[in-house]
């Protein structure tokens, strides 16, 4: 499998693991914060990562949840959104899955399993391209005097993001 990443977001060290049941990326860095005196485009980051995979003969897959492991902290009222989308390059599809978590929190970390409820499956057999766009937001406009901050894969933690796949005979 190839793979590619780019995004506002993508930490210069994120690393792909595959196989044909899990796939994890460590994203040390990937973060988004906001709250005064930050710039505006700290608010929201994003990373898509783009793989190259070949499916074998008589079969198709999509995925069916992504488990994020990061850290957060939220001011009252200042909100934190985690989406992810995937799709299959070459196919107008798209499958989403969301979660916003609303402050006040202090400084916790967070496991958080998003599921797609219609995964979008891949062609039948041969190569193709999946790419999964994941983005954090945090926003501060019912608190100006607010902040926040939400990481994905921090290295304290030594976190990673788990993608769960869906195999079927087709």
């Amino acid at each position: 499998m190839s793979s590619a990443f780019i995004g506002s977001g993508c930490p210069p060290t994120a690393s792909p693991h595959y196989d044909f049941k899990t796939s994890s990326v460590v994203f040390p860095g990937f973060h988004a914060t906001a709250g005064p005196g930050v710039s505006p485009t700290d608010s929201k980051k994003s990373c898509q990562l783009s793989v190259g995979v070949r499916i074998p003969p008589g079969f198709s897959f999509g995925i069916k949840a992504i488990g994020y492991r990061g850290v957060y902290q939220l001011s009252d009222k200042v909100t934190a959104t985690q989406k992810a989308i995937y799709y299959f390059q070459g196919h107008p599809e798209q499958a989403t899955a969301s979660s916003v978590f609303t402050g006040p929190v202090r400084g916790e970390e967070y496991l958080n399993i998003l599921t797609f409820s219609a995964p979008l499956r891949s062609p039948c057999g041969g190569s193709t391209v999946l790419s999964l766009s994941n983005s954090i937001n945090i926003d501060n406009n019912a608190n100006k005097q607010g902040g926040g901050y939400i990481s994905v894969g921090s290295l304290k933690l030594g976190e990673n993001q788990t993608y769960a796949f869906d195999w079927v005979k087709c």
